[in-house]
This record gives C-alpha cells, structure tokens and sequence, in this order.
C-alpha cells in the first residue's frame, strides 16, 4: 500500500509538471523570452504528438474538476455548519421561552461578581440552573448585537448545573471549590466532548471531540459549568478574531477595532463571568486588553495540556496554555484556586504539584518589593505616549506604596521577537501546508490573501530565505519590527537548533533579572490601545512584540486596566510625527490613536516561573488605586 501510494504522488507530479509547461510552450508566442524558451524546450517538441497533448489536457479537466469538487463539499459543510448554530440558537431561544417568571434577571446576574455569585449560590438565594438561565438569556442578546463573539452554544450545561445545585444541597460550602456553579466561557479551539473546535477551518467542522481535554475535564471537576464557546482567530499571525464559520468579533465599545477573540467581548458584554483562553502569543492577554479586562497567563507547567489536540500544531518553547480573562484579579485567583488541586495533578503527572500559595499572594502586601520597570523598548519600538503615561502612572503609584522600582531593559529584544517567529514558522509553515491543503483541500480561508503568505511557506528553504531577507533588509530602515519578523518568516535553521538558542537567551534574560534582584516586572501589554481592525504588518507586528516574549521565556504574566486614552493623547500623538527615521512609527501611532478617546490602556505584570501568585498579587495592589 505504501509503494503504491509514493508511486500515486510521483505519477501526479511528473503530471504536473508536465501541464505546466505545456501550458508555457502554449503561450510562449505571446510570453516569448530566452528564459521561457530555455524552460519549455522539452515542451515544444512533445506537443507535435497528439496522444500526449490529450494526455494534458484530460488531466488538467481532471485537476479542475477535483478542485472544484472538494471546494463544493466545502461550501456544503460550512453551510450545514451556519445552519446547525442557527438552530442550537433558536433551541436555546424556545427553552428560555418557557420560563415566563425567572428568579434571576439577566441586569442582575451581570452585576454580580464572582465572589457575590459564590455568596448567592451557597446561601442558597439563587441556584445554578436559574443562574445559568440568565446568563444564557444574556448570551443570546449579545449573538444578536455581536454575532462574531459566540462560536457555540453547549447544551449539556443544563445537566452539569442540575448537578451543582445537587452538590450545593449536600456538601458543605469548605468542600466545593470557588468556581462550583459558576458558568464560564471556553475559546473554541478547546476540545469539548461532542463539540467541534475548528480554529476557523471548515474542514475541520462535524469532527467533535471525543473526550473533553484535561483542562475542561478539572473546570467540570471544580464544579464550574462551561456554557458557551468562544469565537477564535484563523491566522496566529493577526489581531482580528475572523473565520468564514462565525464571522468576525467587534469591540465591545468601538466597532472598528480589533479583538483577538471573543472571550473579552463576552466578559465585557457580561455575557459570562469568566472565560478561558488559550494564550499562545499574547492572545489571552491582548484579548482582555483590548476591552479593559483582567487577563492572566500561567506558568505553562502549572495547567495542563494534555488533550489540548489544536488544529494547528505549535512549538512547545512558546508554551500555548489555557488562561483566564475576568473582570477582577480576585476572578482570576478564584479559577487558579479551583484548579491546582490535587485532582488535576492526578489527572495529568507533566504538572508540577504546587497548589495556590495564599501566602505568596499577600507577599507584596506585607513586604517591599523590588520591581523592575520599562515602558517601551528604547530604540526598538518605544510605547505610544497614552500608554507611557500610564506607564509612569502606575510606577509612582507603587514608589509610594513604598516599592522599589528600577529601570530594566530586557536583552536585546529584536533578537527575542526574531527567535519567536522563527519557532513559530518553523512548526506552522509545514502546519499550515498540511490543515489547510493536504487535510482541508484548499480550506476557505478568511482572507484571500493569506493564501499568498502559505505561497512563501510552501516554497523551498532556501529560496524562502532569499525572498525575505533581501525584502527585509530594503524595509529595515523604515519598518524594523516587521523587518525581523520577515527574517523569522525566512529562517531555514532546524528546530532544536532555534530551541537552543532560545535556552541561551532565556539564561541571558534571568541573569540579567537576578542582577536587579527583581521580584516582578512592570510593563506594557501593547504600544497602542485596541488597534484598528485589519491592521498593517507593522503594527500587528510592532503588538505582538510586547507579549510574545514572555511566552518563550515561560513567565507568568498578568494584564489589568490602569487608564484610558484621553483627548490630548491623541494630539500629542499627530504633534510628535516629525520627518527622519521615525516618520512610519509616528504615524502608525498618530493613525492608531485618531478616535481612540476612552479606549482602555492596559498594564502588565510579569513574574519568574512558578511565581504566578505573586504576580496577582501586584496586580490587586494595582487593581486597588485604579
């Protein structure tokens, strides 16, 4: 079988190739150059012979005709994938119906905290099943006002919530964790028995999930009842939450701005209390931060991936794990506290067993902490000046808390951004090549354009490598970040060899912090405010430079609101465009801040490996003054 399968795929493209220039001799008379003649001199003598000019032309009908085909069945799933949410929505929508007197109003049940439902729920004043009823109703009014923002709906919630009030009847309140009956959100992408998780690809709809992941199995463990699921982006690279299956997501507030998926967009619909991410370069964290929410990236060694099955295969050294957004810290401490328990580190034997440590969450409360600090990479891509100004806000508010804050410079961060491109492209070039092509037969794509970017990965190492180097050294005057991502685009270096590379400057980072003596890091999450939807390269790349750092150094890192832009921001921003070397960058920031009045600024808060409970610590410090 497998010799005739290889003997399948040589027969198809010596066929190939000889279509092509068959083709090429065909319009030779019009595209006639020493180049193509020189190409199609086989060519030109083989067409004189009739059997083998039918020979190419029948397959080329045969590879249109199979093209079209597999692009008809996946018009066809895509469809029936649009109809089957559509009457999971009015299913909901009957159910809900019948209840005419809820107990819980869904303006009530948006109101409530997670600390304020955990009250309600064990005082027995309202129950999971007309908890989940109203957060429910609340799911379908922002379907209907943000249609991008909900993948599915899942319809055993109602099981696990009858469950939960069965519990809540019978065990005592120091037994049940503190997300027991609380509905949450989960990103698409997360494998959840019995439903779909895509990432956007039609071909992979109506292949649900056998198993729940071991992430989903401890929420449900805990107690907590995953309700909805959440819409995801299609290509890693981007800041746009878009497929052809759920559309697009919009900003809560400002519509024409990006939102990396749906999860903030539902906590800040309070569509649901609290959601979960997988943050895989800053996408959790960018998500909460676009609409002025509280996300928290864990030490990747702390939750678990096992099941974690993602259509796109990414490298281990960027650690892809499960992360909370909420409204408050102490939501984000509550799921952490429900989770590392002694019944996921059972489940999964990779996690280190360390449970929640109140004690180091206090440690910033009760000692003076040493904090290192940088608002922008000087020289690199400096921050715009609303988020400095935040920046500088939230250091004096901590220097007279009576923390220490220093100045820090992580090394070489071009170089870091460089590496982070280059493990991701080198996993998703051949990822890409085989979900989208080989597996999905040409998939429907969210942009057109994005078939041109899997051109470059499909094409050989060396010529990848030419392609964008000699691109990115013309640009690197004018565009330096976007510059370096074409050089991760274009790098032809094996794996093991990019992931030690990444060892030597993870040693160089925390050589450089035990220098400082640093107990945490203070920073920004992004340069700008939410940007514009459809984003340059430039600024998409010139974003993801402040986050992705933090995923190949496996540092826990935390983003909470701190400020918004306000009116001489924006001024300040088309005041400070000067001519010279960073004309681009000016107007990148004067364009991005035009109309961005009130949009949330966010901070980040970033802690060594395994210190996660410190970090939230110094974020509730923070969370405190703003």
């Amino acid at each position: 079988m497998v010799h005739r399968a290889a003997a399948k795929i040589i027969c198809y493209t010596i066929l190939d190739v000889l279509s092509i220039l068959y083709v090429i001799d065909y319009i030779t008379l019009r595209l006639s150059t020493e180049l193509l003649d020189s190409l199609s001199s086989m060519a030109l003598h083989l067409h004189r012979y009739t059997l083998f000019r039918w020979i190419v032309i029948y397959y080329i009908i045969y590879r249109c005709a199979v093209f079209w085909w597999y692009r008809y069945q996946l018009k066809e799933k895509l469809r029936k994938k649009k109809d089957d949410i559509l009457d999971k929505h009015g299913r909901l929508h009957e159910k809900l119906k019948a209840t005419k007197d809820p107990a819980i109003t869904v303006e009530q049940a948006g109101e409530m905290s997670i600390s304020r439902i955990r009250e309600q729920l064990r005082s027995k004043k309202i129950s999971a099943v007309d908890l989940l009823d109203a957060f429910q109703r609340r799911a379908l009014d922002t379907f209907r006002s943000s249609p991008g923002a909900i993948a599915e709906i899942v319809f055993d919630s109602d099981v696990y919530a009858i469950l939960a009030d069965g519990k809540l009847a019978t065990e005592s309140p120091e037994n049940l964790s503190p997300l027991h009956g609380i509905p949450v959100s989960l990103q698409e992408i997360f494998p959840v028995r019995g439903y779909d998780h895509t990432m956007g690809f039609t071909s992979k709809t109506k292949r649900p999930a056998e198993e729940d992941c071991a992430f989903v199995a401890a929420l449900r463990n805990a107690g907590a009842i995953p309700f909805l699921l959440a819409n995801s982006r299609q290509k890693l690279l981007s800041l746009t939450s878009v497929n052809p299956i759920f559309g697009r997501t919009r900003h809560p507030t400002h519509l024409h701005r990006t939102c990396v998926s749906g999860d903030g967009v539902l906590v800040a619909h309070r569509a649901s209390p609290l959601s979960f991410a997988v943050d895989i370069i800053g996408d959790a964290r960018l998500s909460a931060a676009s609409c002025g929410l509280v996300g928290f990236k864990p030490t990747p060694g702390r939750i678990s991936q096992k099941g974690l099955d993602l259509p796109l295969k990414i490298p281990q050294t960027l650690g892809a794990v499960a992360s909370p957004i909420g409204q408050t810290t102490g939501d984000i401490a509550d799921a952490f506290r429900s989770l590392w328990t002694s019944a996921l580190f059972k489940a999964d034997n990779c996690l280190c067993p360390f449970p929640f440590d109140e004690k180091l969450l206090n440690r910033g409360k009760t000692e003076k902490l040493t904090i290192g600090f940088y608002s922008g990479f000087t020289g690199l891509l400096p921050a715009s000046s609303a988020v400095e100004r935040v920046m500088n806000e939230a250091k004096v508010y901590l220097e007279n808390k009576g923390h220490r804050v220093v100045e820090f410079a992580p090394p070489k961060p071009g170089q870091a951004y460089q590496l982070v491109i280059s493990l991701l492209q080198n996993t998703l070039a051949p990822e890409t090549i085989r979900v989208i092509y080989k597996l999905g037969h040409g998939d429907i794509l969210s942009s057109f354009r994005q078939h041109f970017v899997n051109m470059l990965f499909a094409l050989p190492g060396l010529l990848r490598k030419v392609l964008c180097y000699t691109r990115a050294t013309r640009m690197q005057w004018r565009y330096e970040v976007a510059s370096l991502a074409l050089r991760g685009y274009g790098c032809t270096a094996s794996c093991p060899q990019l992931e030690c590379e990444a060892e030597e400057y993870l040693r160089s980072f925390f050589d450089k912090w035990n220098e400082e003596e640093l107990d945490c890091l203070l920073c920004p999450v992004s340069p700008l405010p939410a940007v514009w939807d459809r984003s340059d390269f430039y600024t998409v790349n010139g974003v993801l430079l402040y986050t992705s750092l933090y995923n190949m150094l496996g540092c826990p890192a935390g983003t909470l609101q701190y400020g918004r832009v306000e009116r001489e921001d924006i001024y300040k921003a088309r005041d400070s465009v000067e001519p010279g070397k960073h004309l681009r960058q000016g107007i990148m920031y004067a364009e991005q801040l035009d109309a961005a009045e009130g949009l949330p600024i966010n901070i980040q808060v970033v802690a060594k490996p395994w210190e996660d409970e410190l970090a939230m610590g110094l974020m509730e410090l923070l969370e405190a003054r703003s």
